[in-house]
């Protein structure tokens, strides 16, 4: 019985996705995504084929779990200062009660 085909876990430089290959002599590969072709620098694993494909899975993941981190923290970071902003304006209309409900935005009422 023939060895499992053994194959890398290489990075692409153009689209950053984590891919299995099949080892070959030559250091020249194509990405499948986007199909740059490049050499690769690094090799992020080495083995048989189902636990390079095992491997990819983990690390695409990872990487993009991580590039949505900043997003989740801006998008709260600009809810919380929409609501702030609001209940700045709420409070500081007119210097009375009256004007600030008046000229406060519909659902912000309720805070003062």
């Amino acid at each position: 019985m023939a060895p499992p085909q053994r194959s890398r876990v290489l990075r692409c430089c153009s689209c950053r996705l984590f891919q299995a290959h099949q080892v070959k002599k030559s250091v020249k590969w194509t990405c499948k995504a986007c199909g740059e072709k490049q050499s690769f620098l690094r090799a992020y694993g080495e083995g048989p084929g189902a636990d390079c494909r095992r491997h990819v899975q983990k690390l695409n993941l990872l990487q993009g779990q991580v590039s949505e981190l900043p997003l989740r923290s801006l998008e709260e970071t600009v809810s919380a200062g929409e609501e702030n902003v609001g209940h700045q304006q709420c409070q500081g209309a007119e210097g009375s009660w009256e004007g600030a409900m008046e000229s406060c935005p519909a659902g912000y009422s309720h805070i003062l």
